[in-house]
C-alpha cells in the first residue's frame, strides 16, 4: 500500500517511532534515508538522554547521515526578547546549551556506535554561506509574504505569552521574537544544501504552523525539492496540540 503525505505510518520494524510527512515529496525525502537534522529546543523535558538515546539510534538506523542543532545563538535573542540584561541572556544561554550538548553527547555514547552523528551549536553556522544564504531569503520574503509574517508571528506570540506567565506581550516583543523562526527557516528550506547531502529531512514530535505552511501551501519561500519535512514521534505518544518549539526556559 502506497503511504500517503498525510497520514502517519510505521518508521520501522518495532513501530518505535510514527512518522507523519507534510506532503509526497516529503515521504520520499523520508524514504531515501540520506540524512536528517535532529532539532532540540531548549527548556523542553521531552528531550531527555532516554529519548535522545532511542532517537538518535533510530536515526542512525535509518538514515546515512544525522546532525544535531542546538539553537543557542536564537535561544538567547529570545531571551534578550523577555528581558534579561545581555550579559545574564549570553551565559544563560550558555549553560543550557552545553547541559543539551552533555546530554546530546550521553546518549550517543550509550549506542553501539556513534559514527554518522554531528552536533552543532546554531551560532557554529550562522558564518556558513548557504545558511546565509537562505536566512537572507526568508528576510526578504518575511517582507512581501503576508501568510510567511503571521505565522512566524504566531509562533513567537504563543512562545513568549506561556513565558510570561500567560500575560500578552507586546507587539515589539512579537516582532522581536520572530527571529527565533526566522533562525531556524534555512533548516527547513534548504538543510540538503547547508550540509551538503542529496536529501535532507527536518523534524518535531509536535505540529509546527511554520512548517505546514511553507511545505503545503507553496508559499512564495518555497523549499528545495531536496527538502523534507515530517512529524515524528514516539508511536505510543498521544497526539498534542501544535506547539512553537523554541520555547526559552524560565
Amino acid at each position: 500500500m502506497a503511504v500517503t503525505g498525510s497520514g502517519p505510518f510505521s518508521a520501522d520494524d518495532n513501530r518505535e517511532f510514527s512518522v507523519t510527512p507534510l506532503t509526497d515529496n516529503c515521504r520520499r525525502v523520508y524514504e531515501q534515508g540520506r540524512h536528517i537534522v535532529v532539532g532540540i529546543s531548549h527548556g523542553n523535558s521531552y528531550f531527555s538522554v532516554g529519548l535522545l538515546t532511542r532517537l538518535l539510534g533510530w536515526s542512525q538506523e535509518r538514515f546515512d547521515e544525522v546532525d544535531v542543532i542546538i539553537p543557542d545563538d536564537a535561544f538567547r535573542e529570545n531571551l534578550a526578547v523577555l528581558g534579561y540584561p545581555p550579559e545574564r541572556a549570553a551565559r544563560k544561554s550558555r549553560q543550557e546549551s552545553n547541559a543539551i550538548r552533555n546530554r546530546v553527547t550521553r546518549a550517543a555514547a550509550a549506542l553501539p556506535a556513534s559514527t554518522g552523528i554531528r552536533v552543532h551549536l546554531l551560532s557554529d553556522l550562522l558564518d556558513n554561506p548557504v545558511y546565509r544564504a537562505h536566512r537572507l531569503r526568508a528576510e526578504e520574503a518575511l517582507r512581501t509574504d503576508c501568510g510567511l509574517l503571521d505565522a512566524c508571528l504566531g509562533m513567537s506570540r504563543r512562545a513568549l505569552r506561556t513565558n510570561l506567565g500567560g500575560k500578552e506581550p507586546t507587539e515589539e516583543q512579537v516582532r522581536a521574537g520572530a527571529r527565533y523562526p526566522l533562525a531556524e527557516l534555512p533548516f527547513f528550506l534548504g538543510s540538503a544544501d547547508i550540509f551538503g547531502v542529496a536529501s535532507s529531512l527536518c523534524f518535531y514530535h509536535t505540529p509546527i504552523p511554520l512548517a505546514d505552511y511553507l511545505f503545503r501551501n507553496r508559499a512564495s519561500l518555497a523549499p528545495s525539492i531536496r527538502q523534507g519535512y515530517a512529524t515524528i514521534r514516539l508511536s505510543h505518544q498521544p497526539s498534542v496540540p501544535q506547539e512553537h518549539p523554541c520555547t526559552p526556559a524560565s
